[in-house]
């Protein structure tokens, strides 16, 4: 049996969480809302040193870094299902899933931090005084290149859902309730709205981040 520590709050947990749905994997999800704290709690700190989510189990198998987590579903679980046996697609798939942790998320991260935290913890943080820039110039070039991908094919590699897109989707879970500017990318709106119509990305889908 699969275990999973996570969060559907989390953009990392989703991710994870959406795939294995959408994947159709039998999993014991468990709860871990590290924005409470529980990340810090001995017995999870046992499974994973870094306190974060999400974490997954697989008998004496444990893994953390949620894009990991998604190729190991996915090769170990599902038959390479959202992944793919050809070298040259691997490639371009984990140059996204690389391109998400090196540069969207972290980028997103900064960009969002004000609004994301006070929906968390209205209480420790203050309301941001202004929606977030989104032409900033540590993001307007990355959601550029992605509108430019996204305008010449379905998804982010060909006309195949992967891995990928759930990977840089994630972020996508605060852009309704941080006011992002859909009309103005309209490529990058219809991939947003082909994974929002998938039943494992609505599933997963947490009321916190509406608008």
């Amino acid at each position: 049996m699969l275990t999973l520590y996570s969060t559907a709050l989390s953009a990392n947990g989703r991710k994870v969480l959406a795939v294995s749905r959408h994947l159709e994997l039998d999993i014991d999800v468990r709860v871990v809302n590290v924005y409470r704290g529980e990340g810090r709690h001995a017995g999870y700190l046992a499974i994973n040193p870094t306190g974060k989510i999400p974490t997954l189990v697989d008998g004496d198998f444990t893994l953390y870094e949620s894009n990991a987590i998604l190729l190991y579903l996915s090769e170990a679980h599902a038959n390479f299902r959202l992944w793919s046996r050809d070298p040259k697609l691997r490639g371009r798939m984990a140059r996204w899933l690389f391109w998400e942790s090196a540069h969207w998320q972290p980028a997103l991260a900064a960009l969002l931090s004000a609004c994301v935290g006070h929906r968390l913890l209205p209480h420790l943080v203050a309301a941001p005084a202004a929606q977030p820039d989104w032409n900033a110039p540590t993001f307007a070039p990355l959601l550029n290149m992605l509108e430019a991908t996204l305008s010449a094919s379905s998804f982010l590699v060909d006309d195949e859902l992967s891995i990928a897109d759930f990977a840089v989707a994630a972020m996508t879970t605060y852009f309704a309730a941080a006011d992002f500017p859909f009309k103005k990318y309209p490529a990058f709106d219809a991939w947003y709205r082909r994974i929002e119509t998938l039943d494992a990305w609505r599933a997963t889908r947490e009321p916190l981040w509406s608008a």
